[in-house]
């Protein structure tokens, strides 16, 4: 399997290394603008590769026409200007998406695309209108982190392993993100649940405010380091993982729906089952009225800033 990685910035470049240890991956091509600087980059991942214990994947570099013949394409380009809401950065993004997608269809219209460039529910749109093809081969890395960032949360507020915590996190990559609390599952049990098998007392997390920290929890990383880039690495070699083994796993995922949820047209995340041709089916889960309504008003959302940019008409 050949992956595209497109845009060498701090996302682009940690992706462009975690792919290497990724099963069934065996070309990754580094795709940007300033050839120089990846070739730099992928000359200095050869020399390490030698170094390595076991062989890796071949890696290439090159402008946007070596992105043909490759299997996905990771897109990670974008604006350099990190603004508080993510949706401020839509204008720019779309422009440059526009621009980059317009040359990589000349070459490839066949790659399964994982866009991770932020605002990432509205890009991936984009590079659907652009690209026009199957929907459920665009696939925006979505509320996946989201998801990982509160499971992560919540198992160390339980002091259990994060593979004993399943949840999801649907909507918007953003704001607007949903938690959906009602469908945690520890052991088997709700959350409610597990609380009062180990408490003997009827215990509820303030699901308000854990849905709270999660938003937050990329603008300190950003404020800390000055960036995000290794859990954003992490979802799409996930995804990629998902692809290239089949694994037919359930993952929240964001592309343009075709009616699910009573949603049409707009990318929102919702739980997809990720596998060989990108994704294979979704699945409509079940949510308590409140989580609906917030979920649907997070869609809303996403159409609005899409129709405002002229994306949606």
């Amino acid at each position: 399997m050949r992956v595209a990685v497109i845009g060498a910035g701090n996302v682009g470049k940690m992706v462009f290394h975690d792919l290497q240890n990724v099963n069934m991956v065996e070309e990754i091509i580094l795709i940007g603008r300033n050839i120089q600087q990846v070739k730099a980059e992928v000359v200095d991942a050869k020399d390490a590769a030698v170094l390595k214990d076991r062989c890796g994947p071949k890696l290439s570099y090159g402008g946007y026409e070596a992105a043909a013949g490759a299997d996905i394409i990771v897109y990670t380009a974008g604006s350099s200007v990190v603004k508080a809401d993510r949706m401020e950065m839509l204008h720019d993004n779309c422009v440059i998406t526009e621009q980059i997608f317009s040359e990589i269809k000349k070459v490839n219209r066949d790659a399964i695309i994982i866009c991770v460039t932020n605002p990432n529910d509205v890009i991936t749109m984009k590079i659907h209108q652009v690209m026009e093809q199957d929907p459920r081969r665009v696939i925006g890395s979505g509320t996946l982190l989201e998801t990982a960032r509160l499971v992560r949360y919540v198992s160390e507020l339980l002091e259990l392993s994060d593979r004993s915590v399943h949840m999801s996190v649907v909507g918007e990559h953003g704001a607007s993100a949903v938690a959906l609390f009602s469908s945690v599952r520890i052991m088997g049990l709700s959350l409610d649940e597990y609380l009062r098998s180990v408490t003997d007392e009827s215990i509820h997390l303030n699901a308000v405010s854990l849905n709270e920290i999660i938003k937050k929890i990329g603008f300190q990383i950003h404020a800390g380091k000055g960036f995000t880039s290794t859990g954003v690495s992490g979802t799409v070699c996930r995804i990629v993982s998902a692809i290239g083994m089949d694994q037919r796993e359930i993952l929240p995922v964001s592309s343009v729906l075709q009616g699910e949820y009573g949603i049409k047209d707009v990318a929102v995340s919702v739980p997809s089952i990720i596998g060989r041709n990108g994704i294979e089916e979704i699945r409509e889960v079940r949510m308590t009225k409140e989580e609906r309504e917030e979920f649907l008003a997070s869609a809303a959302k996403i159409r609005q800033v899409a129709e405002a940019e002229g994306i949606l008409r």
